[in-house]
């Protein structure tokens, strides 16, 4: 009778039974015996045919192959060409030293050097503040200056009414807007007080039929002939009038181009100089003296003259000449030192004696040893 075999037993028949299987053995195992005939190398497998088309991927936008990372690192470094050396590296530019500021005084200035540099650059930076703050206040000053120019020649009117010329151009504006801006009645009121105030105030009645002529339109005659005799010597005069007016045009124009070129030249010399500012009043004194004397006077003589005027820069250059003058005595004497020699009457160390045959030999022979 054949044996049924089920699917089960065929299913556990195929599966490895791991209980059945023995344990290791945890002994080592033998080595194998060498062999005489190596081990055959495995075979490797075919590679999978690759497909027709290249990897896209590999290429570059023209076509080419792309380095692989190796390739890239494996690249050298560019050389220079031969013949052509790296030049040095640029040191780290230095910050100018600052000079002493200009508003200081002659002899404070002598101790800039001696400052310690974090002081120096204070000073530097709040001069630059300075400096900022008078260029950006500038149109404000000069506004300043050409209203108290304006304001000026009515001082004592506005010191009369117990005023300042703040107030007093206050009252003019708010006057000049309600002349242009009041109602009619507004106007006559302020025009009738006014007249009151400066006109019969100061003329009396009288001044009232003026006015009152004034404003009725009243033309004083004129003489037709006076006129007609007045018009024709203005024909006459008038390219007179205008050659001098043109002429008066040119002069001031060429006044006012040589005042800028001087003004030009003395700025840029004042900034040159090292004492420039400090000397510049004394020398725009010496400048105005030699002008009215008709003299002439350089600049550079008005600044050496301006220095010596000055108390406060002679003192220091007269330090300066102490000083140098110290050191060029000081030069003079070492070198006087080096150069000496020491000069002895006696004879010459180590001078051959001469046998004298005679008196006069022996003469003869001490002198000259004795000359030496």
């Amino acid at each position: 009778m054949e044996d049924t075999t089920t699917v089960r037993d065929a299913l556990e028949a195929a599966i490895p039974n791991e209980e059945a299987t023995p344990a290791a053995d945890p002994s080592p195992a033998p080595e194998p015996a060498l062999s005489a005939d190596p081990a055959p190398e495995p075979v490797a497998e075919p590679a999978a045919e690759s497909s027709l088309e290249p990897d896209k991927s590999s290429r570059d936008e023209k076509g080419r192959f792309k380095k692989t990372a190796a390739e890239l690192a494996a690249k050298p470094a560019p050389t220079a060409p031969e013949g052509i050396q790296p030049g040095p590296k640029s040191e780290p530019k230095t910050a100018p030293q600052e000079r002493a500021p200009a508003s200081w005084r002659p002899d404070v200035r002598e101790h800039w050097a001696s400052l310690p540099a974090e002081v120096r650059a204070e000073v530097a930076r709040r001069e630059r503040e300075m400096q900022t703050t008078l260029q950006e206040t500038a149109e404000a000053r000069r506004f300043s200056e050409q209203l108290g120019k304006v304001i000026a020649p009515y001082e004592a009117f506005i010191r009369a009414e117990n005023s300042n010329p703040l107030q007093a151009i206050d009252n003019l504006m708010g006057t000049a807007a309600r002349l242009r801006t009041g109602t009619a009645p507004e106007l006559a009121q302020l025009m009738a007080g006014m007249v009151k105030q400066f006109g019969v105030g100061r003329f009396g009645q009288p001044f009232i039929e003026a006015l009152d002529s004034a404003l009725a339109g009243e033309i004083p005659r004129v003489d037709p002939q006076q006129a007609q005799l007045q018009q024709a010597i203005q024909q006459q005069l008038a390219p007179v009038t205008q050659f001098m007016s043109q002429f008066q045009q040119a002069q001031a124009a060429q006044q006012q181009r040589a005042q800028e070129q001087a003004a030009s030249e003395v700025s840029q010399f004042i900034e040159r100089a090292e004492f420039g500012e400090d000397v510049r009043e004394e020398m725009a004194d010496l400048l105005e003296v030699a002008q009215r004397r008709g003299r002439e006077l350089s600049l550079a003589d008005a600044y050496r003259q301006a220095c010596l005027v000055n108390p406060r820069v002679r003192s220091v250059l007269e330090a300066r000449a102490k000083q140098k003058g110290a050191q060029q005595l000081t030069g003079a004497a070492q070198k006087a030192k080096a150069a000496a020699v020491s000069v002895s009457g006696g004879p010459a160390i180590g001078a051959p004696k001469q046998e004298s045959a005679d008196i006069r030999s022996a003469i003869e022979a001490a002198i000259a040893m004795n000359s030496r």
